[in-house]
């Protein structure tokens, strides 16, 4: 009997495996769909028209539609096979976006499939040169990293390992009258002023700190996602941040959480090394690292409007020391007196600059 009792369990488990395997060779498959884009242009700017042509593979009558998305949105949706759509980027923002289409059948799973494109800049960027208006003293020790002013006082945040730190200079005289430093494990980075407090980023720590801009004294700790810190300034309502890349972060300065990225393109490609940022009369002037150039960036679009090429500026052979000076890097906006000074890591002067255009 308990023989018996065995095979019919084993008759029934076999039997079971074989219904499951040829239902399993019977079940439908996610339809794959194809995305083609074109365009007149061979680089996408803004103002083409880009052309989508989507194919879908089934041939069995089990095809229902397909959605198209755009970073997210829904353009359009089609119960043909093949099909095109074309858009119009005019109103689009520059920088990468997102294609999606989601082919669905009368019964079984849905298929998706992604595509990307990047558009670029519309614009031929207006070209500054630079009048030195007037040069004043900036100590050679400090690898500035930051620039700000606020209310007669210019504040600088330095950079490096073991003597990062925080200075508040009068501007009557030049003088320092108060610093903080950081501790010896932080690099400091950008800084900018907002609702009387300075907001300050480190470079590879992902940490940031809030200091009561009378005293420098130390309010709060925050900490944001970006592998890196670079620039900081704002729009009077949120912080806005540079990392290395091409993008631009806006985050929330009481919740520390982000609110958006833009990415910044002219009319060639992407731009990277976006370094120390000052917002400026509506536009987002960045020191692009390495180089003499700084950019004026249009904060809705991501487009470059704007190079001022400061080539010149400081000699390149002067020495610190017996060390050389380091990169221009540090932009700052007296808006009340409408005034823009620019200095570099290590330099011996700040320069109040006039721009001039090419």
């Amino acid at each position: 009997m308990r023989k018996l009792s065995l095979f019919i369990v084993f008759i029934l488990f076999t039997t079971f495996v074989l219904v499951n395997c040829a239902n399993s060779s019977k079940r439908i498959r996610p339809p794959v769909t194809s995305i083609k884009i074109t365009s007149k242009n061979t680089n996408f700017r803004i103002g083409d028209k880009l052309s989508f042509t989507l194919k879908t593979k089934i041939k069995d009558g089990s095809f229902r539609n397909t959605e198209l998305f755009l970073d997210g949105k829904s353009l359009i949706i089609s119960d043909k096979l093949e099909f095109s759509y074309d858009l119009e980027t005019k109103n689009l923002n520059v920088g990468t976006h997102y294609i999606k289409a989601i082919a669905s059948l009368n019964e079984g799973p849905n298929g998706e499939n992604f595509n990307e494109f990047l558009l670029l800049s519309d614009l031929s960027p207006n070209k500054f040169s630079y009048k030195i208006i007037k040069s004043y003293p900036h100590n050679i020790e400090h690898f500035t990293e930051g620039l700000e002013i606020k209310n007669g006082f210019l504040y600088e945040g330095t950079g490096q390992e073991g003597s990062s730190a925080i200075y508040k200079i009068d501007l009557s005289s030049w003088k320092t009258i108060k610093e903080s430093k950081l501790d010896d494990q932080y690099f400091g980075e950008g800084i900018t002023i907002l609702n009387e407090k300075l907001y300050q980023l480190t470079y590879k720590t992902q940490i940031g700190f809030v200091r009561n801009i009378t005293t420098l004294d130390l309010l709060n700790t925050w900490y944001f996602k970006n592998e890196q810190g670079w620039g900081l300034t704002n729009d009077g309502k949120s912080l806005i941040m540079s990392d290395g890349t091409e993008f631009i972060t806006y985050i929330n300065p009481e919740t520390f959480l982000e609110i958006k990225k833009i990415q910044v393109c002219n009319q060639i490609g992407v731009v990277r090394n976006l370094n120390e940022l000052e917002y400026i009369n509506g536009e987002i002037w960045a020191n692009i690292w390495t180089t003499d150039k700084i950019v004026q960036i249009d904060p809705k679009t991501g487009k470059i409007v704007s190079e001022i090429d400061l080539s010149g500026l400081l000699n390149p052979n002067f020495l610190n020391g017996n060390k050389p000076v380091d990169v221009l890097n540090g932009i700052a906006f007296d808006p009340d007196k409408n005034k823009i000074y620019v200095t570099g890591k290590l330099w011996p002067k700040i320069f109040e600059i006039e721009l001039v255009k090419k």
